[in-house]
């Protein structure tokens, strides 16, 4: 019985003239995601020219205004992220391939 796992063990081995595999690493583009590529300014509101607006409206285009450049800072650092992530991953990938 151990002549058989001694036999099943030699043959699982691999040879000393073994390469190691091929592997061919492509770097992709970076780019940002289209929602960041949206502009900011059409997110805020339009003031009358004439300027008169009630406080109740200048609240109401205060906040709105407010919560649209929230939005576009989200958008933005999707943005950061995404292109953040991918070249730590294109870094990981030269460090791999330049290891000995």
């Amino acid at each position: 019985m151990a002549m058989v796992a001694g036999l099943a063990l030699a043959a699982c081995s691999s040879s000393p003239d073994d390469s190691a595999p091929a592997i061919k690493l492509v770097q992709t583009p970076v780019e940002a995601p289209e929602s960041a590529r949206r502009p900011c300014a059409p997110l805020l509101s339009e003031l009358p020219e004439e300027g008169d607006l009630s406080e109740r409206e200048v609240v109401d285009k205060w906040g709105n205004d407010r919560m649209a450049v929230k939005i576009c800072d989200q958008r933005r650092a999707g943005a950061v992220a995404a292109i953040d992530a991918a070249n730590a991953a294109l870094r990981q990938a030269s460090e791999r391939q330049h290891e000995p």
